[in-house]
């Protein structure tokens, strides 16, 4: 096994940061495979053989979709999915990063990248995962809210390498000592202490047009509200969630 987790893993961080993919939460394969073995996952090892490590990744904020917005300008307005954009970034992103790597440290290391897209396989259960990694348990809003980037984020891809690598400590959850400002405000009363409710969002969704660009629960959040999406980025979202819903 070739262990150089902590400058393995700084390399990578340094060229996914250039891409605007500033979340990157390594993963033991003892805890990859804990997480997915009641979920009929393979193991990690079985994913990528050799494989003694995964590293999550997510985009925090407008950056990452602030280069895809500049992308699809660049070339001239084309359609250019936001799934397709990502997959060819992160790409390029680990690629470099291992060539980056091995010409410092004459090693090999083998990488296999999945994506939490629909009809994507294996579906992983990247919520879970983040949660072993560190990150807290989805909160009211059904999603997990990170300490910098709040209710802001989204994760983009899961790396599996054949290194071990240096975890991190758990955070804590930014919801235990909050008021909580997002239960109230949801007009579909799909947001509670006891957990996230979709079968009513989708309803209300459906109802209420209001809802399916913006979400005034998670606009009220009070954490990472700095990195906030600007109200196109928030609407593409929204409406891509609303036509899998229509789906």
């Amino acid at each position: 096994m070739k262990d150089r987790g902590p400058d393995f893993l700084s390399v990578m961080r340094a060229r996914l940061a250039r891409e605007g993919l500033h979340i990157v939460l390594p993963l033991g394969q003892t805890a990859f495979d804990f997480v997915c073995a009641g979920v009929g996952i393979p193991s990690l090892a079985t994913l990528l053989p050799g494989a003694a490590g995964a590293v999550l990744v997510g985009d925090g904020g407008s950056s990452f979709f602030s280069l895809f917005r500049a992308a699809r300008s660049a070339d001239g307005g084309d359609p250019d999915p936001l799934d397709q954009y990502t997959r060819g970034r992160v790409a390029e992103a680990v690629r470099s990063a291992v060539l980056d790597h091995e010409g410092e440290s004459q090693l090999t290391t083998t990488f296999r990248i999945l994506y939490p897209f629909a009809n994507e396989r294996p579906v992983l259960p990247f919520q879970r995962l983040g949660h072993a990694a560190g990150l807290p348990a989805p909160g009211p809003l059904g999603i997990q809210i990170h300490p910098v980037f709040g209710p802001w984020w989204a994760y983009r891809a899961l790396i599996v390498v054949s290194a071990s690598l240096q975890t991190g400590a758990a955070v804590t959850a930014p919801c235990v000592d909050c008021p909580q400002p997002c239960i109230p405000v949801c007009p579909g009363v799909a947001v509670s202490g006891t957990g996230f409710a979709p079968d009513r969002c989708i309803a209300h969704r459906r109802l209420d047009t209001s809802c399916r660009e913006s979400c005034v629960a998670r606009v009220r959040c009070p954490v990472g509200t700095a990195h906030g999406y600007p109200q196109d980025q928030l609407a593409f979202h929204m409406n891509a969630s609303f036509a899998q819903i229509r789906r």
